[in-house]
């Protein structure tokens, strides 16, 4: 019956520290993500913008189109 309740504390002093650390803020709307801060800010949605822009010139110039084919490609040549 003693090895039961080291995982039994363990569990619900997990459980407790969930709660204290990621439940109680977030009800409370005190949680890193809870306001959309810089929504409104202009500047900071053109910064996003351009960055995103040069992400997809990025990923353009990495990976050149594929040159179209007729049929499937055959590997034991």
């Amino acid at each position: 019956m003693m090895g039961v309740w080291l995982p039994l504390v363990a569990t619900a002093l997990a459980a407790a520290l969930t709660w204290w650390c990621c439940i109680r803020p977030m009800a409370k709307d005190r949680a890193c993500h809870a306001a959309q801060a810089g929504a409104d800010d202009p500047e900071l949605q053109e910064e996003l913008r351009r960055a995103r822009e040069e992400v997809r010139q990025l990923r353009e110039q990495a990976a050149p189109p594929a040159a179209p084919s007729k049929g499937p490609e055959i590997l034991d040549k």
